[in-house]
């Protein structure tokens, strides 16, 4: 199988880039037409060669950064009309060419187009290409990581090089409990060995005075804590009586002394958990491979509405990029 690619200088690419080359590139720098196969002492095409070559790189993870400058160096070959202001514009043309590039190479690459919804206009658009990759017994579906770079002070996307593979860990399940008592939440999941990244739904009235000043103190003083992470910690003053009301989530709740130390936030600001809001969502951290079966072993319990199999959602733990230094 013969392709048509224009070769470009890598150390081109990673002027180019702020991300994706390190000390230690590797790159196909095969410059003759023909290999010579010393054992069978048969000459080898050098196309079918790199088919070979990219095929055996392609479907391990531990190997699959080795194929990284080879998609740049498709990418560099667009015509010029396609690449300028980064392919930006033409980025369906690219994502096009990328999956039927990937997919002419002899293994089973099985590259395709992802789509997704335009939360602006709602409409269903292309958001990249994939690749599937065997990771032990686990076929993954890897998306192409395109580059961010450096354009005039500015960093931008850029699609006319990727800085490496990304694919998200199916870790977490939601857990839709009927309780809105935290003590019950608490007790659900220390007996559970499962570590927890949130608890959502938090609800709570406060018997302190209301007024916007006591608010805004309160507010401030929970977004100090560890585990609100200083995130969505919000409230209002109650219409109904001369109180108010916080809404919050939880983190990193296994943690017995951040449990001990809520409750007494709970009593210095004398807050009660509001009857009438809504319910806990718990979202725990489970092994790769077990959420079907956790989906089902949830909805078992009495008190468990729905369970459902999701992404984490921590930067660090999800998503995971495979780069061309990774080696």
């Amino acid at each position: 199988m013969k392709r048509l690619i224009l070769m470009i200088v890598p150390a081109l690419i990673c002027g180019m880039a702020l991300t994706g080359c390190g000390s230690e590139v590797v790159t196909d720098n095969n410059t003759k037409n023909e290999l010579i196969d010393d054992e069978l002492g048969e000459t080898v095409d050098e196309d079918v060669s790199d088919d070979v070559e990219f095929c055996l790189w392609i479907d391990n993870l531990e190997t699959i950064n080795k194929t990284i400058p080879i998609v740049n160096e498709f990418l560099a070959s667009l015509p010029d009309e396609i690449r300028l202001n980064g392919g930006w514009a033409h980025r369906e043309q690219i994502f096009e060419s990328l999956e039927i590039w990937l997919n002419s190479f002899p293994c089973d690459v099985d590259a395709k187009i992802l789509y997704g919804v335009d939360l602006i206009w709602g409409r269903e658009q292309m958001g990249g290409v994939s690749v599937s990759v065997k990771d032990g017994q686990k076929i993954r579906e890897l998306e192409l990581d395109f580059a961010v770079i450096e354009d005039n002070g500015d960093l931008m996307r850029t699609y006319l090089q990727i800085a490496g593979y990304a694919y998200y860990k199916q870790n977490t399940i939601f857990v839709k409990t009927q309780y809105t008592e935290i003590d019950k939440v608490f007790d659900f999941i220390n007996s559970l060995d499962f570590d927890v990244r949130e608890i959502q739904g938090g609800t709570y009235l406060s018997s302190m005075s209301a007024n916007t000043g006591t608010l805004q103190y309160v507010i401030s003083k929970l977004k100090a804590k560890p585990y609100t992470t200083d995130s969505w910690v919000t409230g209002h003053l109650n219409w109904y009586n001369a109180n108010f009301v916080i809404f919050l989530n939880l983190y990193d709740m296994k943690n017995a002394d951040y449990q001990a130390d809520w409750k007494e936030t709970m009593n210095e600001y004398r807050l009660e958990n509001y009857i009438s809001g809504p319910e806990h969502v718990v979202v725990f951290y489970i092994p790769e491979e077990t959420g079907e079966q956790w989906e089902t072993n949830f909805t078992n319990y009495s008190f468990v509405d729905w369970a459902e199999l999701s992404y984490t959602t921590k930067p660090e733990n999800d998503r995971v990029t495979i780069e061309i230094n990774s080696l």
